[in-house]
């Protein structure tokens, strides 16, 4: 399935869905440093997602790094599907404590 950008007033919106995984790491990158550069505030909502790999989690965690060297905002759907969350435990990004590049100390795999 293809991604769904929604470009609302103060954001954007990327709707993901589908196969997260190595075979289409480039047209996610893509897609997430283009988006990042025409906006300040980045949300990606998850739907029918059917696989995630750590190619995919590396995509996000890089995303979230660039937006905040670049005073971006960039988060995800706290409602998260199940094949992502698996992929979260597996590969052991799960965090108790915000990331340290973040003065606010938000993380993208912080839950709560």
């Amino acid at each position: 399935m293809h991604p769904e950008i929604a470009e609302l007033k103060d954001h954007e919106i990327i709707k993901l869905s589908g196969e997260l995984t190595i075979e289409r790491a480039e047209e996610l990158r893509k897609m997430l440093r283009d988006t990042l550069e025409r906006t300040e505030r980045l949300f990606l909502s998850f739907t029918e997602v059917t696989e995630v790999d750590v190619s995919f989690l590396q995509l996000l965690c890089s995303a979230h790094r660039t937006a905040l060297k670049a005073n971006k905002s960039f988060w995800l759907d706290k409602d998260r599907p199940e094949a992502l969350r698996s992929a979260i435990k597996e590969v052991g990004f799960v965090r108790e404590q915000g990331c340290n590049l973040d003065f606010t100390h938000h993380c993208i795999w912080k839950e709560g």
